[in-house]
């Protein structure tokens, strides 16, 4: 079976069998898998999770045998797999649904916007056939060449507590002990409220203008976190133009979430005023010096809504990343919290995972609220193994190494696991370790995790440790709880004689 074909909606009935799904979620944070079609995919109970960790457009069902995939879906048997992979997403959404039906599996296409370039077919190669339409994907929406760069951020050790004097003295430090980063970013907390970016917090007790010149004279490039499609009701920018904010179809304003003990909305990005708008906001933080942004939040600005000219929420949501690109001129960006496929192109680096945490899992959150996008080092290892040919579309991010024994749960064989993340991942390298708490054994972990390894593919997705592709060329992850393959729970093994493998260029991206 092979189909190539244009197309907003299709439906393709394939023989039972004992399938796995490879899915995709929707963007940084929702769930990437590799597990039974006959199990059932979590729903969050909490619609507000659904909005900020998943598509509310196209959520997950919360039934047995039915999986709901963004962009691509592989049904894996020990043969082969089938594969429906969407070649564009410059406009739309492509949605796949496979549903167990009593003599049958169908899989069905929904597109969110206008029709789509798609390919559905059947491979005794799944991971080769994966990595090739995946690299012709980014070709089609123009992935930017790149190499990855090191950066440590400030969230992790100071969340929004962040001031100058913390900011510029871990930069001290990295510099005394030659750590190699290129990029120190300084993450939420430096704002006055959300939307009202140039404005300064108290508490930041700094000069948000004068911090790239100080980097600059330790050695280092500056870097910036801002959320520019949300705003708060709080901010002067919705007290002043309460117009920008995009609206449903009762003419209600869109909740996107609230993170910050408090709703915020999104902005309307079909309106030119509110493009302009991002276009100067970037352009000044640029002429500051700021050369790195990470652009968080970034779902809001796709969120269903009714928009201007008929855009659809793809193509709203691309045109306000070019209006921020366009003013950041050649500054560096990093996507979260971002629709995936739709980003690329338009970022340089993305990350393809939940926050990771300093410690293994949050089993309450995942019990009872069933929430699979929640922070943990568990939930960022299962989604970023299982979005291993994303590579080709932009720097992958796997979040932060954490090296730091004090204010961590992590043992050691767990901080092991994330290394070997990184080092597989084969993209931006990155830290958020607090430097002055750090021992000597901590500061050789970093030290080791900044060291750039040309990433690695998965050598079979039939034979897994967890619930994602575990088995890789050069290293293999246990994700369970239990001893499997003399590998300790939470654990990872090295191939013996085999350090990380060159694939694809793999400093190089696409090319």
């Amino acid at each position: 079976m092979k189909e190539h074909i244009i197309t907003a909606h299709h439906t393709w009935t394939l023989p039972l069998d004992h399938y796995d799904i490879l899915l995709n979620g929707y963007q940084s944070w929702s769930d990437a898998d590799l597990r039974p079609l006959s199990d059932t995919q979590t729903a969050p109970i909490l619609e507000a999770l659904i909005k900020q960790g998943y598509d509310i457009q196209f959520p997950p069902t919360g039934q047995a045998g039915v999986w709901r995939s963004h962009h691509l879906i592989a049904l894996v048997t020990e043969k082969g797999a089938y594969i429906g992979f969407a070649l564009s997403a410059k406009t739309s959404v492509a949605c796949w649904e496979a549903r167990i039906e009593q003599n049958a599996v169908t899989v069905t296409l929904k597109v969110d916007g206008t029709p789509e370039e798609v390919v559905f077919e059947w491979t005794d190669q799944p991971i080769q056939r994966i990595e090739d339409l995946s690299r012709q994907f980014a070709q089609n929406m123009q992935a930017p060449v790149w190499n990855p760069v090191r950066v440590w951020c400030s969230w992790y050790s100071y969340y929004r507590n962040i001031t100058e004097r913390d900011f510029i003295e871990n930069a001290r430090i990295a510099r005394e002990l030659d750590l190699p980063f290129d990029y120190f970013q300084l993450d939420d907390g430096y704002q006055n409220d959300l939307g009202d970016w140039l404005e300064k917090r108290p508490t930041f007790q700094g000069d948000v203008a004068g911090i790239p010149a100080q980097m600059e004279r330790l050695g280092f490039k500056a870097g910036l976190w801002m959320a520019p499609f949300i705003a708060s009701p709080t901010s002067q920018l919705f007290q002043n133009h309460p117009e920008w904010f995009l609206r449903d179809t009762q003419g209600q304003l869109v909740i996107a979430g609230d993170n910050w003990d408090n709703d915020y909305y999104a902005l309307d990005l079909s309106q030119q005023e509110v493009l302009d708008w991002l276009e100067d906001l970037a352009r000044t933080f640029r002429s500051f010096g700021y050369s790195y942004f990470k652009l968080d939040f970034l779902f809001a600005g796709a969120l269903p809504g009714v928009r201007q000219n008929g855009l659809s929420r793809t193509e709203a949501y691309r045109k306000g990343m070019e209006a921020f690109k366009k003013g950041a001129g050649d500054a560096f960006l990093l996507g979260c919290g971002a629709p995936l496929a739709q980003s690329v192109g338009l970022v340089d680096a993305m990350r393809i995972g939940p926050d990771v945490t300093p410690f293994w899992d949050d089993y309450a959150r995942r019990r009872w609220v069933k929430d699979g996008s929640h922070p943990s080092l568990k939930g960022t290892l299962q989604t970023c193994l299982s979005r291993f040919y994303q590579h080709h579309w932009y720097m992958p991010d796997p979040d932060v190494m954490i090296a730091r024994q004090k204010l961590s749960l992590l043992s050691d064989q767990e901080r092991e696991s994330l290394l070997r993340l990184v080092q597989v991942t084969g993209g931006l390298l990155a830290s958020s370790d607090p430097l002055m708490l750090l021992e000597q054994k901590d500061i050789d972990l970093l030290r080791t995790s900044l060291e750039f390894h040309p990433r690695d593919l998965p050598a079979t997705l039939n034979e897994r440790f967890g619930l994602a592709p575990t088995h890789y060329r050069t290293v293999t992850f246990n994700l369970t709880e239990e001893l499997q393959d003399g590998i300790a729970p939470h654990a990872s093994r090295k191939a013996e004689g085999r350090g990380p493998r060159a694939e694809g260029m793999a400093l190089h991206g696409i090319g």
